[in-house]
């Protein structure tokens, strides 16, 4: 950045040259209310200062982590996990929930981390500002994603390639050989992911991939029972269908209206499981369903005859905690690091 535009910056903002050199440089010897006026001045002109900030140094030890909650689904199994480690190392947590508009809004997260002097940040899930905080990370403390999978940033992820893979292998050695499969969001990499190993499963078996077969836009109850109704009665239905990840899913989908964000995370399956029941006349044979859960316990209810992955959610909360730790104790080097946690299966 030029000196000229600081001093566009300086006159927008009604502050001299040196207090906006201050905010970009050293923000921990500014006030609030100056930082506030300099970001409001860099979204109004509009300018790309991403190269322009110093470098994150650990000046300060607050004991303070920013946890940024994606969940459509929240206080998951994740929060509990992260939460017990950071209680237990002594750290302070906030939780923040951020919507995004324009790329000018990543200014609201770095004014607020240095404001409150953060040691370290988690996100959890997906969200569409990631891709514009990557040119900011090298001026935030360090950044732990967890359930979701990033080149660019530490994460703590699940497997979905593989999953779609083992769950579409099972089915098949269980002589299956028409599987459908719901999936939620077209656009999000677990969805990509889940539908590359499902469909890698079906080649290597050397059976034809049909387009009917793979659902997206299945996020709620209603939408898996008009799924499964439709591929019953369709021509040649599925023998089996696998349900979608739906706690991987983010509270800023657009697909989601205020009704559809109470849902719980298995009204999918439920949907599903549902509309077969009904239309089990049409079968010959009843439709095995396969779906993610939380946990590996009974839920005592109908679900349990169902086969499912075991999405451990709250080791993933623990684990992208203590790796958020290590990396504030400088005991890992903080370079592009990714954790995959496995799953159980419990297929039956």
């Amino acid at each position: 950045m030029t000196k000229i535009t600081l001093s566009t910056i300086a006159k927008k903002a009604n502050i001299s040259v040196a207090s906006v050199s201050r905010v970009l440089k050293k923000p921990h010897l500014t006030s609030p209310q100056t930082q506030l006026r300099v970001y409001q001045a860099i979204e109004e002109l509009n300018i790309d200062i991403a190269k322009n900030f110093k470098p994150y140094q650990p000046i300060h030890s607050s004991k303070r982590i920013l946890i940024i909650d994606n969940q459509l689904f929240s206080k998951s199994l994740i929060n509990v996990g992260l939460e017990q480690v950071l209680k237990e190392e002594q750290y302070q947590w906030f939780y923040l929930q951020f919507p995004y508009n324009n790329k000018n809004d990543i200014y609201h997260i770095i004014r607020y981390v240095a404001q409150n002097t953060f040691d370290g940040i988690i996100i959890i899930n997906d969200a569409p500002y990631l891709k514009t905080l990557i040119s900011y990370k090298n001026t935030l403390p360090p950044i732990v994603l967890v359930n979701h999978f990033s080149l660019d940033f530490v994460c703590v992820h699940f497997d979905h390639l593989f999953i779609g893979y083992q769950m579409t292998q099972y089915l098949i050695d269980n002589y299956h050989n028409q599987i459908a499969i719901l999936l939620n969001d077209d656009k999000a990499m677990n969805s990509v992911l889940l539908l590359q190993g499902y469909k890698q499963a079906l080649l290597r078996a050397n059976i034809t991939i049909e387009p009917r077969y793979i659902i997206q836009g299945c996020f709620t109850y209603q939408h898996a029972r008009a799924a499964i109704k439709k591929l019953i009665n369709g021509t040649k239905s599925p023998t089996a269908v696998i349900c979608a990840d739906n706690f991987s899913l983010n509270y800023l989908n657009e697909n989601h209206c205020t009704q559809q964000q109470h849902q719980l995370p298995d009204s999918m399956v439920l949907g599903a499981l549902h509309q077969a029941n009904e239309s089990k006349a049409k079968l010959t044979k009843p439709l095995t369903i396969s779906y993610f859960s939380a946990s590996k316990e009974l839920k005592y209810n109908e679900l349990d005859s169902l086969c499912k992955i075991n999405k451990p959610l709250f080791k993933m909360g623990q684990k992208s905690a203590a790796l958020l730790c290590e990396l504030i104790k400088n005991t890992i080097k903080p370079i592009k690091h990714c954790t995959i946690i496995n799953a159980e299966s419990m297929f039956y």
